[in-house]
């Protein structure tokens, strides 16, 4: 395992398939539904808010990704990218942003590279055996390609991103230039 990624750190780059979510007023899912992004997509264009989560449709992860997707409207005006990842493939992640109608981008991370990379591959005994499992984490990454500050274990991890980008609900001002 890496070492852990500090704020100030460069961001591993990746470049994983990636699944689109809703766009304004459409209804279904962005036709380019099945394609590949890189981190580099976004250098010198958006902020990327990057959110790791175990696995489509439990509840907590649906909660989570559901406060994202009311947030990813208030981003896009700020040129910020939200982009969800777990190991679930495309087909599961297609199925999660249909039901759940998510605005922004699910990535595959389905041979574990880039949560690896991301240092959020954890362990834990279950019934006698080593369990691997994602660590909910959010990182906060810069036009530059640099990791903002940002909460690991946040109370409310769908709230840590307009945190740190300034996006307060009384407040319309954003600190992310």
């Amino acid at each position: 395992m890496p070492d852990e990624l500090e704020v100030g750190d460069r961001a591993p780059n990746f470049e994983l398939p990636a699944c689109y979510g809703y766009k304004a007023g459409a209804s279904s899912p962005s036709a380019e539904e099945k394609v590949k992004i890189s981190l580099k997509d976004f250098e010198d264009k958006k902020w990327v808010v990057l959110a790791f989560y175990r696995q489509d449709s439990s509840p907590e992860d649906t909660r989570l990704m559901v406060g994202f997707n009311e947030w990813n409207r208030k981003f896009k005006t700020r040129e910020v990218e939200v982009l969800g990842c777990s190991w679930n493939g495309v087909n599961a992640h297609q199925q999660f942003i249909e039901v759940f109608q998510f605005g922004f981008t699910l990535l595959a991370d389905e041979h574990k590279k880039v949560t690896e990379q991301y240092g959020v591959i954890k362990e834990e005994e279950d019934l006698g055996e080593m369990v691997k499992y994602i660590e909910r984490a959010t990182f906060v990454i810069d036009k530059t390609g640099m990791i903002r500050p940002y909460l690991e274990k946040p109370r409310r991890l769908a709230r840590t991103p307009r945190i740190y980008l300034g996006i307060h609900p009384k407040r319309k001002k954003v600190t992310c230039n």
